[in-house]
């Protein structure tokens, strides 16, 4: 888990003409973005559009990348949805894949859902995903999926589920820092490179951002120097 650090690329998917997920296309686009300085890529998240596809299409498109020997040890992928099953199903599959984190954003349409029922949602993804430990990042884009993982409900879901990192996608720096305050092992992600120095000073795991596939040399020198 420790090259899930640094600056870690969001990357898009790019598509056929038949609009389907071309793993072909990605594998060249990805190996030339972790060869360009990315410490990591997430792949099917946001910025790769993954709510816009089917849990078919997903699982397929991750057993493709995994067949074609990309470093899965630097690689989360999105497994979030709606629905549970298609949660289950996709988060087993990448476990069983190798890829090294699964970035998991809670069931999003339905808005106000309880935080008790958040909860049975991860523990329910945990056992019957398997989830082992150090593999699961909370996915924290408020503005999408109408919660906010805060840190009383971090505490409660680190109760059902091993959680080893967070993205935090409303780029909110106090609460970062008191996620950081109360849970100094999270690995916690920023979703800007412009707040790289700021993560780095202040004992965070880095970014995860869309933007750093298109400077990751820059990106990594920040990070390193």
């Amino acid at each position: 888990m420790s090259e899930l650090s640094g600056p870690i690329g969001a990357v898009l998917t790019p598509l056929t003409a038949d609009l389907q997920p071309d793993a072909a296309k990605a594998c060249i686009y990805y190996r030339k973005v972790l060869d360009g300085g990315c410490a990591g890529l997430n792949v099917m998240g946001t910025s790769g559009e993954a709510m816009s596809f089917s849990a078919s299409q997903r699982v397929a498109f991750m057993t493709a990348l995994a067949q074609a020997g990309l470093p899965l040890s630097r690689m989360m992928v999105g497994t979030g949805s709606v629905s549970l099953g298609d949660a289950i199903l996709l988060t087993r599959t990448a476990l069983e894949l190798g890829f090294a984190g699964v970035l998991v954003m809670p069931p999003f349409f339905y808005r106000g859902v309880s935080e008790e029922g958040l909860v049975a949602f991860f523990d329910r993804l945990r056992t019957a995903a398997n989830i082992p430990a150090a593999r699961l990042f909370l996915y924290n884009f408020p503005a999408m999926s109408g919660t906010t993982f805060t840190v009383e409900l971090v505490r409660r879901l680190s109760g059902v589920v091993p959680i080893e990192g967070y993205k935090d996608s409303s780029n909110d720096p106090a609460l970062q820092n008191a996620l950081h305050e109360a849970f100094p092992k999270l690995r916690i992600f920023s979703n800007s490179e412009g707040e790289l120095l700021r993560a780095q000073h202040e004992g965070l795991a880095g970014c995860i951002s869309g933007t750093v596939a298109l400077w990751p040399q820059r990106a990594a020198t920040l990070w390193e120097n």
